[in-house]
């Protein structure tokens, strides 16, 4: 499957979903213009990972900062992520945030109460 790279930008996050390597990663922030355009790839890129039928992904998020707009896009990326482990795919969310930012951490666990995925915090050092 072929691999989607976005460089990060001063309000975007850096994403690299490669499913050979073993890499989905959304790291930085996320305020685009248009969320819903820019975020338009990753879900279709996730669209297609279901045709492949994974055994097993992992999803690393590292975010700063989320836009509402940004949330709701995070959201329909992640709903991808279930039907993917409703489908047999051994679904794990890395959610890593910084110490005192009780706001990400908290997306993160409002994320996992509407998926219902199997999420791992980790904190930043």
């Amino acid at each position: 499957m072929k691999r989607l790279e976005l460089a990060p930008s001063n309000n975007t996050p850096h994403i690299i979903l490669d499913v050979d390597s073993d890499v989905l990663l959304i790291e930085g922030k996320s305020f685009p213009e248009d969320s819903k355009e820019f975020y338009r790839p990753v879900i279709e890129w996730i669209d297609e990972l279901k045709t492949t039928n994974p055994r097993k992904i992992k999803i690393r998020f590292n975010l700063f900062y989320l836009s509402s707009s940004s949330i709701i896009s995070v959201k329909q990326f992640l709903m991808k992520a279930v039907e993917l482990s409703n489908a047999g795919a051994q679904t794990t969310v890395l959610w890593s945030y910084d110490e005192d930012d009780d706001d990400i951490k908290k997306i993160g666990e409002d994320y996992q109460k509407l998926t219902k995925l199997n999420f791992e915090y980790k904190i930043n050092e």
